[in-house]
Formats: C-alpha cells, structure tokens, sequence
C-alpha cells in the first residue's frame, strides 16, 4: 500500500513537528509543504495529494477550495478556533475536518485517517457513478443500433454504426467487418474504419482463408478470439497489439466475423469488451440475415414483376380481403385500373359484374374457378381465380375472343354441313329400305344392308350430337322453368329400365321424399340422367348393380349415379369430358361418339353446377352432378364455359351418351323425290 500523500499549504513547524512523532496507530505519510495557494495549485498536478491541511487564514484560501472541490481530495483547515456559523460555512464548501492546533500526534493522524477514509469513499462511489455512466451510454448506443436494424433493411446503413460503436466502447484504434462468400471458405472485407492515419498502417487484405486465418478461426469454433497486449504477428504479416474478433451468427449458421484491433496502442480489450462485441456482433448477424433475406425478396419481386408485366394477359392479385396487391399494364389496360389503384379493394376501383361474381364464388386455398367474361372492347376472357395460401386471390385472363368466333363459325358450319349431309343420308336410308321389296336379299347382301343402316344411324347419332353440343354452348336450347327433379329421375329410370333388365342388372333409385324442386329446363335435365344411365349399363357387366341417389345438401341437389362396372383408368379421368375423348380399353367393340359426357357437362354447367366421377378399375364408377335450388330465375343465359374442377373429387369420367331418337334412323322411308332434311 502506497503511502498517504499529504500537502500542507501555509507555515506550520508545529504540524510538521506532529505529522513525524510516533502514534498509536501508525501512518505512513508523504508529506510536501507549500508556503502559499499559488503554490499549492501548482503542486496539485505533480504531487496528486490524497489530503490537504491549509490555514485558513491564507488569502485566497476559500477560492482555492471552490475551484480544486471537484477533486476526490480530502480537506482539512488549521487555524484559531472559528465561530460556529464560519464553521458552517466552511463545511458546505466541502472541508471535512478542523483541527485548531496540532499539538498532539495522534489526533493529527486521526483528522488524516478519517480524511483519508472520506476520500476513499468517495472515490469509490465516483467510480460506481462512471462505471453506471458507461453502462447506461452502452445500452443507449446498443438501443439506437436496435432502433437502426429496425429503420433499414440496407448493409450499408446499419453496419457503419455498428463498427463505430465497437471502436468507441473498446477504446480500439480500428473495426473491421468481414462476410463469408458463398463457399463458406472465404471471408471478404466488407468494412473497414479506422483512428489512425492512412499512411502510418496499411490496410488490411481484402480476403482471408477460413482455413488459416484468425477471423476464420473464429468461425471455425463459433468462440471469440482474445490477444492480449503485446506485439503480435498475424498470418497476413500485419503487426498489432491487441486484437478481438466475434463470430457473428444467427440461427447456429456463421455470417461473417466483428472485429477490433489496436495496433499502436499497448492497451488490451477487457472480458466487458468481449460481452459488448458479442452483442454487436449478434444484431450484426441479424442485420445481415434481414438484408439478404430482403435483398433476396426484392429480387424475386423483381423477376415476378417482370414477368408479369411482360405478359400479354391481364394478372390481377389480391389479398384475400379483396385489395390489389399487384397488376400488370394489360390488366390496367383492360380493366381501366387507375394508376393509384394498388393497395384499394378491387370493387372499389373496377364497375365490372361478372369480375365480381367471380370473386364471389371465393375457392379454397390451391383451387382454381373459371369464368367467362366480356370486357367493355367486346373482348371475351377466360378469366381463372385461384387462391394461393399466404397470398390471397390470383386473377389470370385470357383472351378467347378469337377462339369464340371460331366456335360461331364452328355453328354455323356444323348447321350447313348437317343440313346438306342429312339429305343424302335421308335419300339413302329411303333406297335403302326399299331394296327387299324389289327382291327377296341372300344372307351376304342382307349383312350388307344392316352395315350400311348401322353407319347411318351412326352418321346421324353423331350429326345430332354436334348440333346439340353447339347450340348449348351457344348460349341457346334451354327452356327453364319449375321442374321436379325427382319426377325427372323416375322418368330416366323407367326409359332406361328394359336395356338394364335384358343384362340382368339390378337398377335401384334412392330419393328421399322431401327433394326440393329446381330451376331447369326439364327435358335437358332428363337428357343428363338418361346419358349418365345409359354409360352405366353399357359398361356394367350382366348381374352388376346400378345405384341412383338424390339428396339435398348446403343449397344444392346433389344426384350421384354409381355402378359396379369396369371403371375408368386414373390416366383418363382428367379427360372424360373432352369432346371427342373415349376411354380406350383392349378388346372393347362398344361404339360411342365421344360427345355424350360433353353434352352432360354442358348442360350442368349452363344450370351452374358441377359434375364429377370417381372411379376404381375393376370396381366401377359413381358420377356426381351438383346443381344450385334457385328460389327463383337466374339471370339470362350467356356462354359459360367454365372447367372448374371440384374441391373434393376429380373431374368426371365416362364417354357415353344418350341422344333423343332421330326421325331418320327411326321413321320410314320417305317417297322418291320429297326427302327432309
């Protein structure tokens, strides 16, 4: 323990003569003696005293205890005895002790030792206050780095203030950031600050190995690295003398590397300095995982917004309260989208009804409905509507307004064609006909005939098929009304009932009695069951078993008709309702035009409903045809062409049809030279 240094200010042999006589309890004391304040002040600096003894009859006594009271310095006034209010007074200016002679040692050493007590005391306080002092501005600077990883996304903005603050806490000469490369080998030097003069110490490398560098070695074991004063050689051959580098992570994943380093300076980094830098160099990390992450973001955003735009079709995206979120020019185009429309609810900014009736429909989550719509340019759209999960509703349009004049001139073609090839084939079902009566036919020109009438009615079937498959796409040949689904049922039941009782196969019908009644038109309605029957006893095996179930179900009627027949592969089931599509199997010699199960789907979704299959091979197949209980009219037709698939089951299978009998195939002959058409 060093001695106490003691500094008497003014004349006093007789203190001096004290201060050196033995006592009971010793003090070592180191003792300087000034004549006068000037004096004492200027010893002050030099001697850093730990107690001063003035006489205060000095001049200048009071201002020099005024001016040196911010000291940690223990006071003492000696002098005559002082009238209490003096006293007082002196007291509040921050002396602590009296002493009116010095004649006896031990009270002398015991004034000093209790100065000397009060001088610690403070000191000791004075460092808790400086020591809170630098706590409370580290939280204050890690607050307002907090506060800038919160304000930016950018590298650029948030690491500067980062090193800075490692610099100014550590006391350090110079801060370094480095990030590893995508190889995770590589560390590159992505900032770099430095106190010291540009030509005094050269910058460090650009790179570093992990594999055998200090930085990577910190990387490597995910541990600070701590080098003590001294002069140290680094791998790069720089010369420092202290130096402190922290891992930065987030998640358990390394990022890169905090660093602090003195190079001129002997002062080391305390373990405080190593907490500090770990909290850095953690909201560094996290700094650095949102940038790239953000970075990454808007890059993709940047793809996904090029993309878009460049497409020619309208894209609309929404959340899934209905507000834009995204478009491109040709939706703005089209839809007449004010350019301040992005983050507004979609009916406030686009007056289109059968845009809207479309989000009305609302699907699930990673399903799709589509619609029909014409814009106010006579153009007409395929318009899709899918939800995306965790994004909201996505629009994508079509232009099909080319492909819906085909299908008029398709009509029309198909009506010409029809008309000029039902003639012939009227003329020749006529000679045809008549040829047994101008002679009796052998066998071979008997199987002859029957082919030829067998191709017609095929002929025919198929000419009738088109033309009904036409005018219901066209938006015509319904005639809707009040119509009872269950009575329409045991009509179909009954027409199909004999070709299921020829093959032994049992026809059952389950409806309950309570079966709401429809918005239809009857005759189609009847037109779905029958082909949906006829396709059942076609491909049902003798003795299989044919069910028919009716119920009403959220609003809706629900008819599913299920066999036990061959059933449909999974490969064709997406198909079955394509015009044309039949489901080909080894060996079968069933006929069919491929058109029946389109005409199904026509006519159900002109009703706005759904129809579907399920099927099993080897174990049959169940058909569902879902139609909306209007409580009254819908609004007039127009075209819907509509491929909405159902939530739950797959889109419907089969290729038969059932098609009304045709006064050609059915009727005789008309006279020579008055055929119809």
């Amino acid at each position: 323990m060093r001695e106490t240094r003691v500094l008497v200010v003014g004349e006093m042999g007789a203190l001096r003569e004290a201060l050196r006589a033995p006592v009971r309890e010793p003090l070592r004391v180191e003792l300087r003696e000034v004549p006068s304040i000037p004096e004492a002040e200027a010893a002050l600096e030099a001697f850093r005293p730990d107690v001063v003894l003035v006489d205060w009859r000095l001049p200048g006594a009071e201002a020099f205890l005024e001016r040196v009271r911010p000291r940690p310095l223990g006071f003492i006034l000696i002098g005559p005895p002082l009238p209490a209010p003096e006293i007082v007074r002196w007291l509040r200016q921050g002396v602590h002790d009296f002493l009116l002679a010095p004649d006896h040692p031990d009270e002398v050493a015991e004034a000093l030792r209790q100065a000397l007590d009060r001088v610690q005391e403070r000191r000791r306080i004075l460092g808790l206050v400086e020591r809170l002092q630098r706590q409370l501005q580290q939280l204050s600077v890690l607050y307002e780095v907090g506060q800038t990883l919160a304000a930016s996304l950018r590298l650029e903005e948030i690491l500067p203030p980062m090193v800075e603050a490692a610099i100014h806490f550590t006391g350090a000469e110079e801060g370094s950031v480095w990030l590893l490369d995508e190889s995770g080998e590589v560390l590159r030097l992505y900032l770099h600050r430095s106190r010291i003069p540009e030509p005094e110490v050269a910058a460090p490398p650009e790179t570093l190995r992990v594999a055998d560098s200090l930085p990577g070695r910190a990387i490597r074991t995910g541990r600070p690295i701590l080098l003590g004063p001294g002069l140290h050689k680094l791998d790069t051959g720089v010369l420092v003398r202290a130096l402190l580098y922290v891992p930065m992570q987030a998640h358990g994943r390394a990022l890169g590397v905090l660093g602090v380093v003195h190079r001129l300076s002997e002062a080391g980094f305390s373990e405080a300095d190593v907490h500090l830098l770990r909290m850095l160099g953690d909201y560094a990390a996290v700094a650095i995982e949102k940038a790239r992450l953000f970075e990454a973001m808007q890059a993709e955003k940047g793809k996904l917004e090029a993309i878009l735009q460049g497409m020619e079709e309208p894209v609309l995206v929404t959340d899934f309260a209905e507000n834009l979120i995204l478009f491109n020019r040709s939706a703005q185009q089209h839809l007449g989208l004010p350019a301040e429309a992005m983050g507004r609810p979609l009916r406030a900014v686009v007056a289109h009804e059968e845009l809207h009736a479309l989000f009305d429909r609302k699907p699930f989550p990673g399903h799709t409905v589509r619609q029909e719509i014409t814009l106010s340019d006579r153009l007409t759209f395929q318009a899709s509507l899918t939800a995306v999960a965790g994004v909201g509703y996505v629009v994508v349009m079509q232009d099909i307004t080319y492909l819906k004049e085909l299908d008029r001139i398709k009509s029309e073609f198909l009506s010409i064609v029809s008309h000029d090839v039902r003639t012939p084939l009227t003329t020749i079902r006529g000679y045809v006909s008549l040829l047994p009566r101008v002679g009796p036919l052998n066998p071979r020109q008997q199987e002859f005939v029957e082919k030829v009438e067998r191709a017609m009615r095929t002929i025919v079937e198929l000419l009738n098929n088109l033309l009904d498959l036409s005018r219901l796409e066209s938006g015509h040949a319904l005639s809707m009304e009040r119509c009872s689904p269950a009575q329409i049922l045991h009509e179909a039941i009954q027409i199909i009932r004999p070709q299921a009782e020829e093959k032994g196969q049992a026809l059952v019908l389950e409806i309950p009695p309570d079966l709401p009644t429809l918005y239809g038109d009857p005759r189609r309605l009847e037109q779905v069951f029958l082909n949906l029957l006829s396709n059942a006893v076609k491909y049902t095996p003798p003795g299989g078993r044919i069910t028919v179930r009716a119920m009403e179900q959220d609003g809706h009627l629900m008819v599913q008709v299920s066999d036990t027949g061959v059933g449909i592969p999974p490969a064709d089931l997406p198909h079955i309702f394509s015009k044309f599509y039949r489901v080909r199997r080894e060996g079968e010699t069933t006929e069919g035009t491929g058109l029946g199960l389109a005409i199904v789907k026509s006519i159900v979704e002109r009703h706005g409903g759904r129809v579907w299959a399920e099927s099993e091979v080897g174990k049959g197949s169940t058909f569902t045809v879902l139609l909306p209980c209007r409580p009254e009219a819908p609004p007039a037709p127009s075209p819907r062409r509509a491929r909405e698939a159902s939530p739950q089951h797959a889109e419907p299978s089969h290729e038969q049809q059932h098609s009304q009998p045709d006064p050609i195939a059915a009727g005789q002959a008309p006279p020579e030279g008055n055929p119809t058409g």
